[in-house]
């Protein structure tokens, strides 16, 4: 039977997630990821208290995983993880699997230290997770799963700065989104996948198929951002000051160090202010002056900002006045107060970092500089996680807590 689309009523409201019951019961799960490194301590479960509440955390040295055809950075093709095991002794699903396909190849790897975190999920969204369901309960529960292993995130990095304070361990650091993007989650020796980083799902560089306007027999494109001769004329271009701070500021966002974003970008837009308030004072009152300036100014950036506006005629919206101080403050007190801007509230350093990049191009006025920047962000968007933060992860007395869309 065909239905027709047209004739179907729209509803009055549609966030995602919507499809998902987010009143059903809680269920005790066990989230998988590994670090990037080894903790050098011994396998044994350790009780990580966290913002008033406990998680056990089973630190695991001893683990494999087993390929199921090539090795891939996805972990796509991963059919067991656990202690290395003779192929009698795998779980009868794996020996299946592995029966249908006798000729491999099957290839092994050791892993670095596994962390297993009790804690707990939506009994609904696994249901929708496990089984066949429609894509609006598919691609909901899929992203509550990635949010809800990004939540645990800060109990890791509890373990992790307990176990640098006792040991000095050179190695170790904290981690980010980018660092632990593979996590599974597991209930009652049942595992489902979960993606932090959809960059880091890539196998290969992705194919671009034009959909606007195809010709016959038209092949997709690989993705690229530069031709190779382009590349080779920039090789050694000069940059703006502050613009690879602000670069930086850009690659910590996706590599989810929100804290270290917010103190590039703020970085960045010292810089250039310090270089075009130079600048516009040497023009006015000559070299010498310039330099006495920047060197009585070094530690009053508003007088800096003052007198550049004055000197050039350029004056800075209030509403980026607003936004440039509200970075500057938000920057100190993770510099000077030690605040780590968690899961949570990637929405304010996102919207720092933004904002920070429009107010660094309004200081250095090019506009070729500038539209190297702005255009073509959604095609430079292709891997970002655009949904990161999206059901507000909060740890709390009871557990992690996840809220729908409002």
């Amino acid at each position: 039977m065909l239905i027709s689309l047209a004739a179907m009523p729209l509803p009055e409201h549609y966030a995602i997630g919507d499809g998902l019951n987010w009143d059903a019961p809680w269920v005790d799960v066990c989230l998988w990821t590994e670090l990037p490194f080894w903790l050098m301590v011994d396998n044994t479960t350790i009780a990580v208290e966290c913002e008033g509440h406990e998680f056990p955390v089973a630190i695991h040295d001893n683990y494999f995983e087993l390929f199921f055809g090539s090795a891939t950075d996805s972990r796509n093709s991963v059919g067991y993880r656990g202690p290395i095991k003779k192929r009698e002794d795998l779980s009868a699903a794996v020996r299946e699997v592995m029966n249908q396909h006798p000729d491999g190849p099957y290839m092994w790897r050791k892993c670095k230290t596994y962390l297993k975190v009790g804690s707990r999920c939506n009994e609904d969204v696994l249901n929708a997770a496990n089984r066949k369901e429609p894509p609006q309960r598919a691609n909901g529960a899929e992203l509550y799963l990635a949010e809800l292993c990004r939540g645990h995130i800060p109990v890791i990095n509890k373990l992790i700065q307990a176990y640098r304070l006792a040991t000095y361990d050179y190695f170790a650091f904290e981690v980010s989104p980018w660092d632990v993007p593979h996590w599974m989650i597991e209930r009652d020796g049942n595992a489902i996948s979960s993606m932090l980083v959809n960059y880091r799902e890539w196998d290969a560089k992705p194919l671009i198929f034009n959909l606007k306007d195809p010709t016959p027999n038209e092949k997709p494109r690989v993705y690229k951002l530069i031709d190779p001769d382009e590349l080779r004329n920039r090789l050694l271009p000069v940059a703006t000051p502050g613009e690879l701070e602000l670069l930086d500021a850009l690659n910590l966002m996706e590599r989810g160090d929100y804290s270290g974003a917010v103190r590039r970008i703020t970085t960045a837009i010292e810089v250039v202010v310090e270089q075009v308030a130079g600048k516009a004072m040497e023009a006015a009152h000559g070299k010498q002056a310039a330099e006495k300036f920047l060197n009585s100014t070094r530690m009053r950036f508003d007088e800096r900002l003052t007198t550049y506006q004055k000197l050039t005629g350029r004056k800075i919206s209030e509403a980026q006045l607003k936004r440039l101080k509200e970075t500057r403050n938000l920057r100190h007190k993770i510099v000077h107060g030690g605040y780590r801007i968690g899961p949570s509230e990637v929405g304010m350093a996102q919207r720092a970092v933004d904002t920070g990049r429009w107010i660094f191009n309004w200081f250095e006025n090019d506009r070729g500089r500038r539209d190297i920047r702005e255009k073509r962000i959604a095609f430079r968007s292709l891997g970002r996680n655009l949904e990161a933060g999206i059901f507000r992860p909060k740890i709390t007395p009871a557990g992690v807590v996840l809220s729908p869309i409002c």
